[in-house]
C-alpha cells in the first residue's frame, strides 16, 4: 500500500466542486466548541502532520471540511475518518479503507484463469503460485520479469497481454506462433524484436485478451496472487514478496 497522503483529489471538477461548496459553508460556522474538539482530534489521529486553518460545516450531517495549507478534505464529527484522494482514510491507523475494499472487489478467483493458454515457469519448489499479465512494450514489465526468474520456490504463469500498441501483438502473435512459445516471449521480453507473419491460429492469444477485458485488467503488469488478490504496476520487490508469501499461508 503507498503512504496515505493527505492531499485532496487535484481534478477539475474536483477544485470546482470545492470552490462552489466553501461559498456556501461560510455561511454555516461550525460551533467554537465543535471546531476546538475537531481540531484536537485531528492533531492527535494524525500524529500533529494536519495543519488546520479553518473548518466548515456542510450541507452532510456530520461531515465537515477542513482546510489545510490551502487544501481540503473532509472528516467526520470524531476527526478520525477522513475522505482523502476520493478515500476513505482511518486516519489513526493509517489504513486507506477504501483500499482494502477495493482489493476485496477486485480479486480473481485463481482458478479461474485460462492456465492452459500461459507460459509457464517453474522455479525450485515451485509452491509459490501467480500470474503475471505482460506487455513487450511495458518497461516495468520488462523489469519485472527479469525480477520473477530470480525468486525460488515459485511458479509463476505468464499472460501474453498486448494492449500497449500494435507492434505488443505483432510481437504477441509471434511468440504465440513460434515453435518454442516460451523461448521466444523471453527472448522479446528480454528486448527481442522478431515480427514474423506465420498465419497461425492466433485464438488463444485473443482468450487472454478477453478475459482481461471482463476481469478490467487496465494496466500492465498486472499480478494475480493465488489468494486472488492483484497487484498493478511497479511494486517495490519488499511489497512483492510479502504479499507472495502471505497469498500462500
Amino acid at each position: 500500500m503507498k503512504p496515505i497522503q493527505f492531499q485532496p483529489v487535484r481534478t477539475a471538477l474536483a477544485v470546482m466542486a470545492c470552490s462552489a461548496a466553501l461559498s456556501a459553508f461560510a455561511q454555516q460556522p461550525v460551533a467554537a466548541n465543535k471546531e476546538q474538539t475537531l481540531r484536537a482530534a485531528i492533531q492527535s489521529n494524525t500524529g500533529g502532520k494536519i495543519n488546520v486553518t479553518a473548518i466548515l460545516s456542510t450541507p452532510v450531517p456530520g461531515i465537515y471540511a477542513v482546510q489545510s495549507d490551502g487544501e481540503v478534505f473532509y472528516t467526520d464529527e470524531t476527526g478520525r475518518y477522513s475522505f482523502v484522494n476520493a478515500s476513505l482514510i482511518d486516519t489513526k491507523e493509517r489504513k486507506d479503507l477504501t483500499a482494502a475494499l477495493d482489493e476485496q472487489v477486485n480479486k480473481i478467483d485463481f482458478k479461474t484463469l485460462p492456465l492452459s493458454l500461459a507460459i509457464k515457469e517453474v522455479h525450485g519448489n515451485g509452491k509459490r503460485t501467480l500470474a503475471v499479465f505482460e506487455d513487450p512494450n511495458c518497461p516495468i514489465c520488462k523489469v519485472f520479469s527479469k525480477f520473477l526468474s530470480q525468486v525460488p520456490d515459485v511458479t509463476v504463469y505468464h499472460f501474453m497481454y498486448p494492449v500497449i500498441s500494435p507492434e505488443s501483438m505483432g510481437l504477441a502473435s509471434t511468440a504465440w506462433c513460434s515453435s518454442d512459445r516460451n523461448k521466444t516471449w523471453e527472448a522479446i521480453m528480454n528486448g527481442a524484436r522478431p515480427q514474423k507473419d506465420t498465419g497461425c491460429d492466433v485464438t488463444g492469444l485473443k482468450q487472454i485478451l478477453a478475459f482481461g477485458a471482463k476481469y478490467r485488467i487496465l494496466e500492465t503488469p498486472t499480478m494475480v496472487l493465488a489468494d486472488g488478490r492483484r497487484l498493478v504496476g511497479a511494486v517495490p520487490p519488499e511489497q512483492f514478496m510479502a504479499a507472495l508469501d502471505a497469498s500462500v499461508r
